[in-house]
C-alpha cells in the first residue's frame, strides 16, 4: 500500500514529537489499516528509530504500511522473542483467519526498554503522554471490531486507560490467562454506535512458531473471526 498525502499528513502526526524528532510508532501493518478487523495490542515499547532527513521520515511512513520494507529498514531492532511471537500470531491470523491485523502497543512512544519508558514520564512528559493518546487515536481511525491483549501489563493499562468507555464483563478477573478461556471479556465503545470485542491473552513473548499453548485460545478468536 502507499501512503497518500492525506494519510501521509495523519501518520505525521502520529509519529513526531514535539520537537518535530521521529519519536512514536503508531502502528505497523502489511497493508491498508482501515480495512484490518484485528488489533494485536503489547505494552512493551518498541526499540527507537533512528530517523532523520525528509527523506527517511517518508521511508519510515511507508514502511509502517509494508512489512516487507518495514523488514529491511529495522528488521536488526525487532529481533526480541516478544516481537517473533507477535509476529507468529499475526502469521496465524492472516492464514487461518485471513485477517489482515493492526500491530499496536498501548503508548506508541519508542523506548529502549519499559524502565526507559518511565524515564520518559519525567524528562518529558508531554511526549509520555502524546504516546498514550497516539493509541487512543488510532484506535478510533481505524475502528477495528476485535482487539487482543497480550500481556498483563497491556491489560492492567488498557483497563486504566479507557474505564469511561468499557463495558468489562470480568472486572473481578485479573490474570490474562484465566481471561483467555473466556473469549470477548470487554467492548469498548469507540463512538456510540461502533463497538471492539476485547481478548486478552499472556505475552505472545511464549507463543513460539506454533502457537501450542494458545491452541484454545485462537479456537475462540477463529470462531468470533468467522
Amino acid at each position: 500500500m502507499s501512503v497518500s498525502i492525506g494519510f501521509q499528513r495523519k501518520i505525521n502526526e502520529w509519529i513526531s514529537s514535539n520537537n518535530n524528532s521521529v519519536a512514536f510508532r503508531p502502528f505497523l501493518v502489511d497493508g491498508n489499516p482501515y480495512k484490518s478487523r484485528v488489533f494485536v495490542v503489547g505494552a512493551f515499547p518498541h526499540p527507537k528509530f533512528e530517523v532523520s532527513g525528509e527523506f527517511q521520515q517518508f521511508e519510515y511512513m511507508e514502511s509502517l504500511v509494508d512489512a516487507t520494507l518495514f523488514e529491511l529498514i529495522y528488521g536488526e531492532q525487532m529481533q526480541s522473542r516478544e516481537n517473533k511471537g507477535i509476529a507468529a500470531f499475526m502469521q496465524w491470523l492472516k492464514e487461518e483467519c485471513s485477517e489482515m491485523a493492526v500491530n499496536t502497543t498501548i503508548t506508541a512512544l519508542m523506548a529502549e526498554s519499559a524502565k526507559n519508558l518511565k524515564e520518559h514520564s519525567k524528562v518529558v512528559p508531554e511526549d509520555y503522554e502524546k504516546g498514550y493518546d497516539i493509541f487512543g487515536q488510532v484506535l478510533a481511525e481505524f475502528q477495528p471490531e476485535v482487539m487482543i491483549l497480550h500481556g498483563a501489563d497491556a491489560l492492567r493499562q488498557f483497563r486504566q486507560r479507557f474505564a469511561d468507555s468499557l463495558i468489562d464483563h470480568y472486572a473481578h478477573v485479573e490474570r490474562v490467562q484465566d481471561l483467555e478461556e473466556v473469549g470477548a471479556f470487554a467492548e469498548l465503545f469507540v463512538t456510540n454506535e461502533r463497538k471492539i470485542k476485547v481478548f486478552a491473552c499472556r505475552s505472545l513473548s511464549y507463543y513460539g512458531k506454533t502457537g501450542e499453548v494458545f491452541a484454545l485460545f485462537k479456537d475462540e478468536v477463529r470462531r468470533i473471526l468467522s
